[in-house]
């Protein structure tokens, strides 16, 4: 993952870690650090996918054992017919990724004041 396409979410974090660390954030190491940023993003990403489809799975298959008995034919083949979409779903597809380029500053912002709004019962709502 050495080529790995960093966000600027990733770029933000970088800043804040080394200006914790009282380290001189030059361009260079801002891209080398966001670059480490967005490949353990990616991994966890995956890792989490990863499970979230083996779950899924599982208890299909808990639930499979339980009503294929009850069942007809037709319906058998439809429930394996879900069970395979489940399988090949990606990554990003399981975990509602975005696709395309990385989020302007200005994006992952706006998504972080939407996100402290959710949270805050003491934020006033706007009427609309």
């Amino acid at each position: 993952m050495t080529d790995t396409r960093y966000w600027e979410i990733d770029r933000l974090a970088a800043r804040r870690l080394l200006g914790r660390l009282k380290i001189d954030a030059t361009t260079a190491k801002i891209d080398e650090v966001a670059s480490a940023f967005a490949e353990h993003r990616q991994e966890v990403q995956q890792w989490t996918a990863s499970r979230v489809q083996s779950r899924i799975i599982t208890a299909l298959e808990v639930r499979s054992m339980e009503d294929f008995v009850h069942m007809d034919a037709k319906w058998a083949n439809g429930f394996i017919a879900a069970e395979e979409m489940i399988a090949r779903l990606s990554a990003d597809e399981l975990l509602g990724q975005p696709y395309g380029p990385a989020q302007s500053k200005g994006q992952v912002l706006r998504s972080l004041v939407r996100g402290a709004r959710k949270q805050s019962p003491i934020v006033e709502r706007r009427s609309e």
